[in-house]
């Protein structure tokens, strides 16, 4: 029959912790980055499968963390989608930051521009749902997604302006801007939503498509504009009144 172990005591009489119990509390639970970890596990998911179904306690259990634990980093579901949504927005605007310093010809790099989004919109079409089509944009834009979007327009802005230094009137910047916008981000959505069938028959592939539309959306933004139409001077017009 065996005997069982004494417990061992340490000199003051207090009963000494198992070796197991000491190298738990010794080496107690850390991740070092753990909201790094649960943001890429979140992103993960988001691109295979969208955000609506994503949960903080299913990320956590695909992170191999208790339930509570993300909590400490996201207090609750929209402010880790807001994340997922920034950090894509921070990964675009890098590119076209780059694009932006270069020393190509302004309206190369218009195109550039144009062309960061439609790559970027193709590789992540969940993430662009969420960062600009969401329960974060609406009913109310959220604030950080708002001053991402307020970013963009000043870039897109402000390489119109070095293309075309005339086009630095009242209105014509920011118009330019808006129609260039339309028809990049028009065109990435209808492609995504499979408005657009481009493999039907008499229709360019969408590669080309793609190239074609930036190149419009170029026109729009660079070409010549008629402030004497009566349609722009009623737009001045209901601004100055706005």
């Amino acid at each position: 029959m065996r005997t069982a172990k004494r417990p061992s005591f340490c000199p003051d009489g207090v009963r000494a912790a198992p070796e197991s119990r000491k190298r738990r509390r010794a080496t107690p639970y850390h991740r070092d980055d753990l909201r790094g970890e649960l943001l890429a596990a979140a992103r993960s998911y988001v691109g295979k499968h969208g955000h609506i179904d994503l949960s903080i306690r299913m990320l956590a259990q695909s992170v191999g963390v208790s339930p509570g634990a993300p909590y400490h980093h996201f207090p609750d579901r929209r402010s880790l989608l807001l994340a997922i949504a920034i950090d894509g927005f921070r990964e675009m605007m890098a590119s076209a930051t780059v694009v932006a310093d270069c020393d190509s010809p302004p309206k190369e790099k218009l195109r550039q521009m144009g062309g960061v989004f439609m790559r970027f919109a193709d590789a992540n079409p969940h993430l662009i749902e969420l960062m600009y089509e969401s329960e974060l944009t609406t009913p109310t834009l959220d604030p950080a997604l708002l001053e991402f979007q307020l970013r963009g327009h000043r870039l897109l802005k402000q390489t119109i302006l070095e293309a075309d230094p005339s086009a630095a009137t009242a209105h014509d910047p920011d118009l330019r801007v808006i129609a260039f916008w339309s028809a990049i981000y028009g065109f990435s959505s209808m492609r995504r939503k499979g408005v657009l069938h481009p493999h039907s028959p008499g229709v360019l592939p969408t590669l080309d498509i793609a190239d074609a539309v930036v190149d419009r959306a170029l026109l729009s933004a660079l070409g010549t504009f008629d402030h004497d139409r009566p349609e722009v001077r009623r737009t001045a017009a209901t601004d100055k009144l706005g």
